[in-house]
């Protein structure tokens, strides 16, 4: 490496992202889109119920709303270490919630979680009368549920001392937005059905249904992430597009050992799992030897 300046902290040109062009490479975007598309309509088809639809979504995050803009604000740079909480519990002063997944995006002026309540593709919209049914009322009251737990005393910051890992998002406002992802578009047979269910709709709130899924390119690089009881995140699984480079150090000091995530991801081939575990700790040691160091690096971008 070439040193730059010398002073308290020394400055350098830092280690470049791999670009052997017969490294292993994940799955194009075209590929993946088409396959995940066909198993997303063959599992809808067979009434999978709730925890069939949550184990899929955990597997292909690109699935699921919100990651890159598409729900809230807009402009955001990216979520949060390009990963979805899968089950993230807020805690805080009054009751705990537990969302099925939440994306943590940002932009230059707000931290944008994206919390979001899936249901059983099954559960109805409509009565016979053309009225919401008391199962949707029951979903989207916990949309309700989560922006009370945020407008309470001190949860705003509980929730950015537990799920935002960087200072610079100090001193960012925190607005959440919440999808509810509920039912099948064939519940809709009429203009009046859309128009009943936008009366309930709050503004910072966002209704789907789970037809309307579809694989996001702009997340294929994505992972979903839990948390331990203790608070500590850690890889679950990575989407078949993941990919590493300069930007993976600090994620990867923090999330911890990638492995066992790695073996359960779906549509990555072996080679590929080898190598970007490799990779992984490839820049997590530069990020500890950085920290160590007290190097300050122009980082290289690029993918690998």
């Amino acid at each position: 490496m070439i040193e730059a300046v010398e002073n308290e902290f020394s400055f350098q040109v830092g280690p470049a992202p791999d670009s052997n062009p017969d490294r292993p490479m994940p799955m194009e975007w075209a590929a993946y889109s088409q396959k995940v598309s066909a198993e997303w309509n063959i599992l809808l088809a067979g009434n999978p119920g709730e925890r069939a639809v949550q184990d899929f979504l955990e597997f292909h995050p690109s699935m699921i709303p919100g990651g890159y803009g598409d729900v809230g604000p807009g402009g955001n740079h990216r979520s949060e270490m390009f990963a979805v909480f899968t089950r993230p519990e807020l805690k805080g002063e009054g009751p705990s919630y537990i969302p099925d997944f939440m994306w943590i995006t940002r932009s230059s002026a707000l931290v944008t979680p994206i919390l979001i309540e899936i249901e059983d593709p099954e559960k109805p919209w409509f009565t016979a009368k053309g009225r919401l049914t008391s199962q949707f009322h029951e979903a989207h009251g916990q949309l309700r549920d989560w922006r009370t737990w945020f407008e309470t005393g001190s949860n705003k910051e509980i929730f950015r001392r537990r799920f935002l890992f960087e200072d610079t998002y100090a001193s960012r406002p925190i607005k959440p937005y919440y999808v509810l992802i509920y039912g099948r578009q064939s519940h809709f047979s009429s203009q009046k059905h859309y128009l009943v269910r936008e009366q309930v709709r709050r503004e910072d709130e966002v209704f789907m249904s789970f037809d309307s899924l579809r694989p996001l390119e702009k997340q294929h690089g994505s992972l979903t992430v839990k948390m331990t009881a203790g608070g500590q995140p850690y890889p679950w699984a990575f989407g078949a597009g993941y990919q590493t480079g300069s930007f993976v150090g600090e994620d990867a000091v923090r999330l911890g050992d990638p492995s066992a995530a790695l073996a359960r991801s779906r549509m990555i081939s072996p080679d590929r799992i080898e190598y970007v575990a490799a990779r992984w700790d490839y820049w997590r040691q530069v990020e500890v030897d950085r920290d160590r160091n007290k190097h300050t690096y122009a980082d290289k971008m690029g993918l690998e």
